[in-house]
Formats: structure tokens, sequence, C-alpha cells
């Protein structure tokens, strides 16, 4: 039974590569031009929309698929410079679209002036599935607030536009993930990063909360450099004690980890230009 409600609770993260229409919502016009490569490039990853634009800044092909499949990083196979290839783009949505479909206007984006191709394959893998804990969730739900079109935004797992999760080394040697408001599946995509296995959101719990979660890094996830779509470092704690691990650390919020085993759908880049076309 575990195996099978994982599988398919990892299958709906892929649920985009099934329902591709034929008619595919395209952006009216779009403008693509490359960022700075250099790889020490810590520019914060930006991303935002409203009913007529979206605009990506300082984005990686990487992160550009991620949000255009609606899938997490791990799913992705594919040549290790997608990870460096920056990316500034500004994109016209057509009249009466909704920006529910800035992911499917985003795979015809890429397939157009990057020429990608995919395919789709299943892969068994251990994975952390994050649940709640026997005397439940212990949460505390962000106040609700409107968005302030000035405040940088980052890119979801959804492909939608975000509020920033902040992240860095904290003084106990642990990593420090400030999010003031979040969803499971966000804090998920965030900690990931520092798992030696892939983080699968099994709770079943919706909505925005309030996170401040230090504890010891399973990998190193990138750092001292930025991960797209987010701000960092965060200040450092002051504590001398060694950070807990990420199970004792999710403890504060009602929350466990357990390792299992599931078969995982991975999108796997067969081609991909370096070079878009002109705009």
């Amino acid at each position: 039974m575990k195996l099978l409600t994982i599988c398919a609770c990892l299958a709906a993260l892929g649920v985009a590569f099934a329902q591709q229409a034929a008619n595919t919502p395209h952006f009216e016009v779009a403008s693509v031009k490359a960022s700075d490569p250099n790889p020490e490039n810590t520019i914060l990853v930006g991303m935002s929309a409203d009913p007529a634009m979206v605009r990506y800044a300082n984005i990686t092909l990487r992160d550009c698929i991620r949000g255009a499949f609606r899938i997490r990083d791990f799913q992705i196979v594919g040549p290790d410079w997608m990870s460096t290839a920056r990316f500034a783009i500004d994109a016209k949505l057509p009249p009466g679209a909704s920006t529910d479909q800035i992911p499917e206007m985003f795979q015809a984006l890429l397939a157009e002036r990057f020429n990608l191709t995919t395919r789709r394959e299943m892969k068994e893998m251990s994975v952390y599935a994050l649940l709640v804990g026997n005397e439940g969730p212990k949460l505390k739900p962000a106040p609700e607030v409107a968005p302030d079109p000035k405040v940088p935004m980052a890119m979801g797992t959804d492909g939608k536009p975000r509020s920033l999760v902040y992240f860095g080394a904290s003084a106990s040697g642990g990593i420090t993930i400030t999010a003031p408001s979040a969803s499971l599946l966000t804090l998920v995509g965030v900690t990931t990063r520092f798992t030696a296995k892939p983080l699968v959101d099994l709770t079943g719990i919706e909505g925005q909360y309030d996170f401040s979660l230090t504890f010891a890094p399973e990998v190193d996830g990138g750092l001292p450099g930025l991960a797209s779509g987010n701000a960092g470092p965060a200040n450092p704690t002051g504590a001398s004690d060694p950070a807990p691990t990420l199970s004792e650390a999710l403890k504060k919020y009602g929350l466990r980890i357990e390792t299992r085993k599931a078969s995982v759908e991975m999108l796997v880049v067969t081609h991909i230009d370096k070079t878009p076309t002109e705009n």
C-alpha cells in the first residue's frame, strides 16, 4: 500500500507529460536573451506575471524545463550545461489567456526557440517521504497579504510565481531555510537540494505556512553559490551546537520523514540547443 501511494504521488509530479494537448497554447510574442554565463553568477532568478506579460530573469534552461513541465529537478535528465546557461525571457500572453496556462506556453517556447525534444521513462529510486507525525501537524499559517508587484518572486514547482525562499549556511554548520509564506511542496523543493535522496511531500496538507528550518545537510546543494529561484544566504543563527538532522528538525512542525522505494517518471532531454533562434 505504501508503494502504491508514493507511486501515485510521484506520478502526479509528472502529470503534465500526459496532458499535453495537440493545440498547446503559445505566447503571443517572446524575447529570449542570453544572460551572464559565469558559473559564479549569483544574481537572483526572478519571475513575475500579470494578465499581459510574464518575465523570467537570469533563469537557467534546467529551471525553464522544470517550470514548463511542472516537475521537480530530480526528474530531469539532460546535459550538465543546462544548469549554467542563463537567459532573460519576456513573453506576452495572448488575450484572454490565463496564468495557469503559462507552463504549457513555456513548453511551446522551448520547443520553438531551443528545439527542445524529450522522452519519458520510469526509474525506481529511494526517496524520503514527508509525512505527518503521530501527534499531528504543528504548522503556523502565513498571514494573507495582497501580492506586491514590487517584491521579487521566484518560479514555483507549478511553473507559476511564488514568494521567495531564503537559505544559507548557519553558524552551527547546518543549512537554514526561511520561508515566510510557502506551501509544503515549496519547502520540499528547496530542502531536497540538501538531501541525499529526493524529498517528496505525502502529507496531503495544502495552504501557505511560515517555516524556519535548520538542519545538517547530507549534500552541499551547490553552496556557497545560490540556487535558482531563491535568495540568500540566510543570516547565521549564532548557535554553537551541531545542527540537527532533517528528521529531528522537522519534529517542531509535527512532521517526519521515512525512506521508501518508488517508481518515478523522468523527463529525458533528447535534444536542446545552447543558443535560441533569433527574436
